[in-house]
């Protein structure tokens, strides 16, 4: 039997949390378990266990099923075909996108539930094949004798060539860009296309428009302009495509964008622009059409989990450098205010990291930032990891993961 005082407290924080096989002898091990999960996981037998013990849970949503379904976790995009069947009852879980193929119906008796946190796409024809479907995002659908293509289709000679007399499917856009295409031959197949969004070459859009239903939103691309994706302005972009660019996406006009931004006449951005200061006066005498636009400092890092900023990393970096969607930023204790307001730029991160001296400059230039945390010092990595357990109640064990299971 264990002791009172000698039972630890347990924290979990997961995403997925699996405590359909709990037992009593493990309810009793701990003095109280705290659950912190997106989505919780109980059996009959286990939904009515946790509510006899001292188990707080703070979570988003109780699924209750059976303790033999296995779980299958995806993160990304997922696609079901008629191939995709599972040995066993399945609970899928996606975080990202989930596409149901036709002729799936006997794949998707092997699913118990699936549960998207993003979007799912699927024929109409399905609907009523779907097993127990929990979406917390958007849901598309399409006629069932449609074909599928890429959510975003470029069209190419090769298509025109292959094509049917057939309606086909794209998520988000058609690109009709190349203005050497025959459209004529495409339209006269019989050819359609079910989609939101339609960018079309100027020269192709009075055939090309007959592709189209009312409900599709047209974009032109103006004649003499080129079609390019997002991303950032170079040189090689620039002689590839010529001095009138159509920028399919968000533009990003950087330090070393500057021979690039020199060469254009005229630019048309369906997005957003970032250009770093010095060449903001640059781009607005250009003919230049965008959405918004944000001043930034010249170099660029962003995605990253963990970055870690040293005051040596930016004092080589002449231009600045503006910090985007990354995870936990931490900045070296060296870098003064002033150096900071300078040199550095938040934008999107979810944590920073700093001293109390460094935080308020950097709350001056952060935006959509989810905290500032100025507790930061010169401590030694022992003592760190004192303050760090400080946060918990003694003889705490913390679980931190993507999934756990009880």
């Amino acid at each position: 039997m264990v002791n009172n005082m000698e039972k630890k407290n347990l924290i979990v924080n997961a995403a997925l949390c699996d405590a359909r096989a709990v037992t009593e002898e493990i309810l009793n091990s701990y003095e109280s378990i705290s659950v912190n999960a997106a989505i919780l996981l109980v059996s009959a037998k286990s939904k009515e266990l946790l509510s006899r013990y001292p188990v707080a849970l703070n979570i988003s949503e109780m699924l209750e099923m059976s303790e033999e379904a296995e779980i299958n976790l995806q993160n990304g995009s997922y696609k079901i075909s008629k191939g995709t069947i599972m040995a066993k009852p399945t609970v899928l879980i996606v975080n990202g996108s989930l596409e149901i193929e036709k002729d799936s119906e006997e794949a998707l008796k092997t699913f118990e539930t699936i549960i998207v946190n993003g979007s799912v796409t699927y024929p109409s024809g399905l609907q009523n094949q779907l097993p127990s479907l929990k979406v917390n995002g958007s849901t598309t659908t399409y006629p069932s004798d449609a074909i599928c293509l890429k959510n975003k289709f470029i069209v190419d000679k090769v298509f025109i060539l292959k094509a049917k007399e057939a309606k086909y499917f794209v998520k988000n856009k058609v690109v009709i860009a190349d203005e050497t295409l025959d459209i004529s031959t495409l339209v006269k197949k019989g050819a359609s296309f079910i989609t939101k969004r339609a960018i079309i070459a100027e020269e192709l859009l009075e055939n090309a428009i007959d592709l189209f239903d009312d409900e599709t939103d047209i974009n032109v691309i103006p004649r003499g302009y080129r079609y390019v994706q997002g991303g950032i302005l170079s040189d090689l972009m620039v002689s590839k495509s010529g001095n009138g660019l159509y920028v399919d996406g968000d533009l990003q006009i950087l330090s070393e964008s500057e021979n690039a931004l020199s060469k254009l006449c005229g630019i048309r951005v369906n997005g957003s622009i970032m250009i770093t200061d010095k060449l903001k006066d640059k781009l607005l005498n250009l003919d230049a059409e965008y959405n918004d636009i944000t001043i930034i400092k010249g170099n660029i890092i962003a995605n990253k989990g963990m970055l870690n900023i040293s005051k040596q990393t930016l004092m080589d970096l002449d231009d600045g450098l503006t910090i985007i969607d990354c995870g936990r930023v931490k900045l070296d204790m060296s870098i003064t205010p002033s150096e900071i307001q300078e040199k550095l730029q938040f934008i999107g991160c979810g944590y920073i990291e700093c001293n109390s001296e460094q935080r308020g400059v950097i709350e001056l230039v952060s935006e959509d930032v989810g905290f500032i945390s100025d507790k930061a010092s010169e401590k030694s990595e022992e003592s760190s990891e004192e303050t760090s357990i400080d946060l918990y109640p003694k003889n705490t064990q913390v679980i931190n993961a993507a999934s756990y299971t009880i």
